[in-house]
């Protein structure tokens, strides 16, 4: 077990349960240790970051700001294939979750692809970071993700994505995919947002779904 592996360990034991003025004064500081351990692995990537201009503490750092850094992307990008702990990997994968990084998809799905199927929700970000970035000529591998059951949760942002993908096909695929009650709610929003008609009788039929994002969804959906 790491060092970062160590402070987890032992902030998991402290979460969630009575704290006493001392473990409180702990918890605060794993947190501020836990940010260095993830600062410190990222340290190359900083340095790149520096040099083109850009200034972190860590990956985070860019996430949570409103300033663009479009010189900052092609070294995310370089850096996603890095062996950095999840939560690293997910920042980067966040950063480039922005219109800068527009027609970079592809390193974003080799990522996905390699992702274990169980981290789905770190497969999630990934996703949704595909979704914003994405061009046409991503939508074929769209197409084959969305369909494949076994990517679970992870697809939900994608599945919404083919909304802006205004073509017969992506309109029978959305069709297709609100028999699938894991990604039906985006299903339903995307056909919404094409306008399909072709989809009208069987939303109405949702709209009477008992799952109340489903009925949410449907009732958004046949107003536009």
């Amino acid at each position: 077990m790491n060092e970062l592996e160590k402070l987890q360990q032992r902030r998991s034991e402290l979460y969630g349960k009575p704290k006493s003025e001392e473990e409180t004064e702990e918890y605060m500081a794993l947190i501020s240790k836990i940010e260095a351990e993830y600062a410190k692995e990222t340290a190359g990537l900083r340095n790149e970051l520096n040099n083109v201009g850009v200034y972190i503490y860590t990956v985070w750092d860019l996430v949570n700001t409103k300033k663009p850094y479009p010189q900052a992307i092609d070294i995310l990008i370089n850096h996603l294939n890095e062996d950095y702990h999840d939560k690293n990997i997910e920042g980067i994968i966040r950063a480039l979750t922005v219109k800068e990084a527009k027609g970079n998809a592809a390193a974003l799905i080799k990522k996905y692809e390699e992702i274990p199927k169980i981290k789905d929700n770190l497969r999630w970000v990934v996703g949704n970071a595909i979704a914003n970035v994405m061009t046409m000529s991503d939508v074929d591998w769209i197409y084959q993700t969305v369909l494949d059951k076994s990517n679970g949760g992870s697809r939900s942002q994608l599945v919404y994505a083919l909304g802006t993908v205004k073509t017969e096909k992506s309109e029978d695929i959305l069709i297709s995919l609100l028999d699938d009650p894991e990604v039906a709610p985006q299903a339903i929003a995307a056909l919404g947002m094409m306008k399909s008609k072709k989809a009208k009788d069987k939303i109405m039929l949702l709209n009477k779904s008992t799952n109340s994002l489903i009925r949410l969804e449907s009732k958004k959906a046949l107003k536009k």
